[in-house]
């Protein structure tokens, strides 16, 4: 339990939140569930009630490949009820050298008022390259279906990452 402290544009209402996790490990599959009970970012005039979300989830990893998925629903205040999950593979196989490949399929149904439904996909695919010890590389393209605000639909990512690292 505990109360909400959020900084930046999205800042949530007072009030006590509760949050439970679990999640149990066989062999090489790691199984979860999760719920949240917290107060919605949005003024209460617009979004009366509190957010509320469930869900559960699935990894398995072996020899360099990595699965995981999961689902989810809840409101996210009175009125409104969103589901969605994502799949999605990582793959670090020691033929790759310095390259890690992602692949991931995304889901989101807002289902409210109808002027403000929404229901879209995103597809993402991408590669961290690591060149030295603390310095990578990251790019990906991702396209999105369905309904949405955004003008364009596929969007290009790339960063650079250096990591410095000291012991204590």
């Amino acid at each position: 339990m505990g109360r909400p402290a959020d900084v930046g544009e999205a800042i949530r209402r007072t009030g006590v939140d509760t949050v439970v996790r679990a999640q149990a490990v066989a062999g090489a599959f790691v199984v979860g569930a999760s719920f949240i009970d917290t107060t919605p970012y949005m003024p209460e005039r617009f979004a009366a009630g509190r957010a509320r979300f469930g869900g559960v989830d699935v990894r398995w990893m072996k020899d360099g490949v990595q699965l995981r998925g999961e689902w989810l629903g809840g409101r996210p205040f009175d009125g409104t009820q969103t589901t969605g999950g994502y799949v999605d593979v990582i793959v670090h196989r020691p033929v790759m050298g310095p390259v890690t490949a992602l692949g991931r399929v995304e889901r989101l149904d807002y289902d409210s008022d109808p002027q403000f439904a929404l229901a879209t996909q995103r597809y993402w695919a991408g590669a961290r390259i690591r060149f030295w010890k603390g310095l990578a590389t990251s790019f990906g393209v991702g396209h999105q279906t369905g309904q949405m605000t955004q003008s364009r639909r596929t969007a290009f990512d790339v960063g650079l990452t250096l990591a410095l690292r000291a012991g204590l």
